[in-house]
């Protein structure tokens, strides 16, 4: 397992990716020159990051000496405007630079940029979600110069849960497997998705329909009546009739997001989706074709909790706009 270090990094409204004065620092030298941190996720720093690190900075008095190249780096910050504690990025695969680097760089005191780490680009991001850091320490994490070690187990907790921010937000695609690459080296162990009983189902009946032909799942879905019961009997064992509704909609609609098209690939050759209801089940919505949509996770949480507008629902098709975007799905199963 990789050593751990949280790290203060000063707050900075444009990203850490370029020159910043704070002017609501609390000390007279941050008012008036820029931290080398502010450059710390931009990561093409000409003469000093590569194809394969970035470069950034740490204000320390003495460096740690506990922390072995190879760990991990989470950057704390306060931000000055809601005076709010924050974890706001990651690098991971990093290395301590025993010799600081220096480069020309306008903006900074004597026009000089020190770097004092440097890790895989691969394996660091800034967070496009910030986690409150009362979540997981109790008042500052770090000194306002410096870092603290830290626990393996904390930075998994970290990522997994910017994980299901992102998740959550319906967006950020791109930056997902990033974060699923750096859950990956801190743990050792892929990001699992954990079922629920409901998922638990919907994947043996995905097993036990997987080889039926297409139109006599086609069948047994245009024959569904709201009034049908809730529980079925499969192979002498029961289940929720809608778990069967949603497998075998998943296997026509070929595990595919009917948003973006989105097909994310599990263990043992297989893919995982989601369904959502476009008339919630808890405005009575039915269990029919019709009102189920699959869906990636992104867009599951963004359709049922987004800015989301229903403009035409029929058997046929479904219109609606979303996040100022205008979509029409097709509901039907031919």
């Amino acid at each position: 397992m990789p050593d751990i270090l949280i790290a203060n990094i000063t707050w900075n409204p444009g990203g850490w990716r370029n020159t910043y004065i704070n002017p609501k620092a609390g000390h007279r030298y941050a008012k008036e020159h820029a931290g080398h941190e502010s450059l710390n996720f931009k990561f093409d720093k000409k003469g000093l990051d590569s194809a394969e690190y970035v470069h950034g900075y740490v204000q320390w008095t003495n460096s740690p000496t506990k922390f072995n190249n190879g760990g991990i780096i989470i950057f704390y910050s306060r931000n000055t405007d809601t005076n709010k504690g924050q974890i706001v990025g990651i690098y991971g695969n990093a290395e301590i630079l025993r010799t600081p680097k220096q480069i020309t760089w306008n903006g900074f005191e004597n026009n000089s940029l020190s770097s004092n780490i440097k890790a895989e680009k691969d394996l660091s991001i800034l967070f496009p979600i910030p986690l409150d850091s009362k979540d997981y320490f109790q008042g500052r994490a770090v000194p306002q110069v410096g870092y603290t070690y830290s626990s393996n187990d904390l930075a998994e907790r970290i990522v997994f849960d910017e994980i299901k921010e992102i998740s959550k937000s319906g967006k950020l695609q791109s930056e997902l497997q990033k974060f699923l690459d750096i859950f990956k080296f801190i743990t050792g162990t892929d990001y699992s998705i954990s079922l629920d009983s409901d998922l638990i189902e919907q994947e043996e009946l995905r097993e036990i329909y997987s080889q039926t032909d297409k139109e006599e799942l086609i069948s047994e879905l245009l024959k569904l009546k709201s009034t049908d019961p809730v529980s079925i009997e499969v192979k002498h064992k029961t289940y929720k009739r809608n778990n069967k509704t949603i497998a075998q909609l998943k296997l026509l609609r070929d595990f595919k997001c009917q948003i973006c098209s989105t097909k994310i690939p599990i263990k043992n050759n297989k893919f995982y989706i989601e369904a959502a209801h476009i008339v919630p089940k808890c405005e009575k919505g039915p269990e029919l074709p019709e009102n189920i949509l699959i869906l990636c996770p992104n867009h599951h949480k963004e359709f049922d909790f987004g800015d989301k507008k229903i403009i035409e629902h029929s058997k046929k098709y479904l219109i609606f706009e979303m996040s100022k975007e205008k979509y029409t799905i097709n509901l039907e199963l031919r």
